[in-house]
């Protein structure tokens, strides 16, 4: 039976073409080949893959980061799946200061391999370097474990504290079981307090502070912040007794911190002895203390006293002094001395920071050709800068300095690099109000377009960016109206977005739809902005309920709406008027 069956085959093989006996032949050396081969060389791979993983390791171990970067992203090119070489990626990354240090981290945050260490690790390295929007999103990505662990939740609350969310920073440090709470909660519930700013704030503060201050060790520096975060006139000498006694204990530990602390709460009550409070702190740690004595002062707005006590000439021993003597010259007005400071120990700040401070300088002196000059290199060294929130920097400069064009300039920059602590789209109504009256339509849009990343589900970003998107036709207006349709149906009461869905139907050639959507609303018109009463009007005249001529439309402030709502809504209502002539 084999026989015949080989005689068969055989007789088969020889009956068919050579080329096709060529192709088959080659076909199974082909298959032959690489079933020998595939075992070894995957074999091969994962030793390959192996040698540079613990490359990787020695290279972080050595410090060599460049060389650890480079090894791990070869690791993860091969393997993706690799949580080591995340880990290793993010740690080597942050220590550069690499501009993507912050997706590495996201990316680790969520690897289905990563332990709570692994997400720590990454949380912590984007919280201070990302949007807050991004930032919270990766909260919530986080398993619900890690909302009541100490470790996360104060890291998440320095964030929100930081940005002035008192309430939710608040919130999420409630949600520490009882049992889990360490004074690093008490600590920031203490900030949130004084944050506020409000008179009972303060008071509950040092109620707080009054119970829980310890005796001394090295956690009293942090307290010794609280404490020093309250405004004189709103210091309770009788409610910090029990504070006053650490204080004035040898044993208590950071010896001049505390004697400080001791002289600013007299300083606060003792008005009449306040010359001689001064005269002996400054003799007391003018040697021995600079650094804790500048802070001292500082706290106190006494920057003149500042700078006549420490000279600029003590950088030379003790550089750490720069920021606070650069401060004390600028809210003093000795410009010239900040000048000099800026030419003698500017290289101890960032390229960027230093050409702000060198602009704010000449813009308060007049030079008028030097703070071009500077407040363009700031910008350009900002530019290039690896730190993610170099724009941010020269926006708090600026607006320090009262420079509102250049720290709205800043900011709008900060929000087009799309990285850094940049803050939630809530809290840029102030600048987003400043460019709707000055017209700038375009960048509105692009700011929205840029934070709809960060801020997905934000219902007033959705709304800002479909209006303006409609108004600019720049996206296909079945997707606007898909989307606006379906914001709508959940707020079927909120003005704005109902207005918004009647635009967009305007604008997709629907303006019955638009009619239909703002009749629900018993709208008065008088009541709504330029933008949605020109808005209504012209839905009200497309649909034949008013005329094109209507007092109420001529009388508009056509010059008070966005240049973009102008020729949107005038196109329109011409659009009808030369459709009725031909009609006509």
């Amino acid at each position: 039976m084999i026989r015949i069956s080989l005689e068969a085959f055989q007789g088969r093989w020889a009956n068919l073409h050579p080329l096709v006996r060529f192709l088959i032949l080659l076909a199974a050396a082909t298959a032959i080949s690489f079933v020998a081969v595939s075992g070894p060389y995957q074999r091969f791979k994962v030793w390959r893959l192996e040698r540079n993983l613990v490359a990787a390791r020695n290279a972080v171990e050595d410090l060599s980061m460049h060389e650890a970067r480079d090894l791990s992203l070869t690791v993860l090119r091969a393997d993706e799946s690799c949580v080591e070489a995340f880990r290793i990626l993010e740690k080597a990354t942050a220590s550069l200061r690499d501009p993507w240090h912050g997706e590495i981290a996201r990316a680790l945050l969520s690897h289905p391999g990563a332990s709570d260490a692994d997400r720590l690790t990454a949380f912590r390295g984007i919280a201070p370097e990302v949007p807050l929007g991004l930032l919270k999103q990766a909260w919530t990505m986080l398993p619900d474990r890690c909302h009541q662990d100490l470790r996360f939740v104060t890291v998440f609350a320095d964030r929100l504290i930081t940005e002035r969310r008192f309430k939710e920073a608040t919130l999420v440090l409630l949600a520490v079981p009882a049992a889990a709470r360490t004074p690093a909660v008490d600590q920031r519930l203490i900030r949130i307090l004084i944050g506020s700013g409000m008179p009972e704030g303060f008071d509950e503060a040092q109620h707080m502070l009054a119970g829980m201050f310890p005796p001394g060790g090295q956690e009293i520096s942090e307290w010794l912040d609280l404490l020093g975060e309250i405004p004189l006139d709103r210091i309770q000498p009788k409610t910090l007794v029990p504070v006053r006694m650490v204080l004035e204990d040898p044993a208590s530990g950071a010896v001049a911190r505390t004697a400080l602390m001791r002289a600013r709460l007299d300083y606060a009550t003792d008005i009449s002895r306040r010359t001689a409070i001064l005269d002996v702190a400054i003799s007391t740690w003018k040697e021995h203390e600079p650094q804790a004595l500048a802070d001292f002062l500082s706290h106190l707005g006494l920057y003149q006293l500042l700078l006549e006590t420490l000279p600029t000439h003590r950088l030379n021993e003790h550089p750490e002094l720069f920021p606070r003597l650069l401060e004390a010259s600028q809210r003093s007005g000795a410009w010239t001395q900040a000048i000099d400071l800026l030419d003698s120990h500017g290289d101890l700040i960032p390229k960027f920071e230093e050409q702000a401070h060198r602009a704010v300088a000449a813009a308060k002196t007049g030079d008028s050709p030097a703070y071009v000059l500077a407040w363009t290199n700031a910008r350009g060294e900002a530019k290039i800068s690896p730190q993610p929130g170099a724009f941010l920097t020269l926006q708090r400069i600026a607006r320090e300095a009262a420079l509102d064009k250049e720290a709205e300039q800043a900011m709008v920059e900060a929000i087009r690099c799309g990285r850094g602590p940049l803050p939630l789209y809530a809290d840029l109504k102030p600048l987003l109000t400043s460019l709707a009256q000055q017209g700038q339509d375009k960048t509105l849009l692009e700011i929205c377009a840029i934070y709809l990343p960060f801020e997905s589900t934000n219902p007033v970003l959705i709304t800002q960016l479909a209006y303006l998107a409609s108004l600019n036709q720049l996206i296909e207006p079945k997707t606007v109206l898909a989307a606006m349709e379906h914001l709508a149906t959940g707020f079927p009461k909120e003005v704005p977005i109902q207005c918004v869905l009647a635009t967009a139907y305007l604008c997709a050639g629907q303006p019955a739809q638009a009619a239909a959507t703002l009749d629900r609303l018993e709208l008065d018109p008088a009541k709504l902005s330029p933008g949605y009463r020109a808005a209504y009007l012209t839905t009200q005249a497309l649909t034949h309920r008013i005329a094109r001529d209507d007092p109420r439309i001529t009388a508009l402030p056509w010059k008070s709406l966005l240049p973009s709502e102008r020729k949107k809504f005038n196109d329109l209502l011409r659009a009808e008027e030369n459709a009725e002539t031909l009609k006509n």
